[in-house]
């Protein structure tokens, strides 16, 4: 479908700030903030369940049920669980009537983006409702010598990687065994790692904290941090030290 349909009219809203419409055979929600309106489809896209009674703050959408969130703007997932983005349309207001088409047709000042990309450096939500990635700090990788010019090997970025401890089990995730793979190719680290669970909060901070940490390391010029779910993270995975210091014999 390429072509701009009339799906709703603005009575339609009433006092609400969204509405539930269908749309090329799709449940589409169109959302009312500040004045302009957007509309992204109505599922989420960590398990596939409707976002109709999720809360809007700002321009961001929160799913009811595990607390993703998805920019309304852009359908760009913000917030773990979610790391795929929910698509968005393009929304026109011509008099009293609702329009939606594809988003790359949106007319100027719509409100719509274009569509989001999957990202896998999320950030996770905070107290205050804001989606924020603590940087690493400097000290983590206080042990690598900046000056030097030579590659570095596997051993020196899962040593660099040591540095990003779980906030939670206060263990770095080389010993918790979160690392499935690790590699450099031409200057572009590259690093497959899992989570304790899929729903694990500190998901977001130890991806961006494992890039922060490579991207510091002399002839890495970036790192691309790649959360893999299988097989899932047992603690047979953690090294003999990490076991002992949660007292798993």
């Amino acid at each position: 479908m390429s072509a701009f349909e009339v799906v709703a009219t603005l009575a339609e809203f009433g006092d609400s700030d969204r509405l539930s419409v269908d749309y090329d055979d799709r449940a589409v929600l169109i959302f009312r903030v500040e004045g302009r309106y957007y509309a992204v489809e109505d599922l989420c896209s960590h398990d596939g369940q409707p976002l109709t009674d999720g809360q809007v703050v700002g321009h961001a959408l929160e799913c009811p049920r595990h607390g993703a969130r998805f920019d309304l703007r852009t359908g760009k997932a913000l917030c773990m669980p979610a790391i795929e983005p929910i698509p968005v349309y393009g929304v026109r207001v011509e008099g009293s009537q609702v329009l939606l088409g594809p988003a790359a047709d949106a007319l100027p000042g719509s409100g719509v983006g274009t569509p989001g990309t999957a990202e896998s450096t999320l950030p996770i939500a905070s107290a205050t409702g804001q989606c924020v990635v603590p940087p690493l700090p400097p000290e983590a990788t206080s042990g690598v010598d900046p000056g030097r010019s030579d590659a570095v090997d596997e051993g020196q970025m899962l040593e660099a990687l040591r540095g990003v401890i779980d906030p939670e089990l206060l263990i770095n995730i080389v010993d918790l065994g979160l690392i499935y793979a690790i590699n450099l190719e031409e200057q572009v680290a590259k690093v497959e790692m899992t989570l304790t669970s899929p729903a694990c909060p500190a998901g977001p901070q130890l991806v961006q904290q494992s890039k922060q940490a490579l991207e510091r390391l002399p002839g890495i010029s970036t790192a691309e941090i790649k959360l893999v779910l299988s097989p899932p993270w047992s603690p047979a995975r953690m090294t003999d030290e990490a076991r002992d210091k949660l007292g798993i014999f």
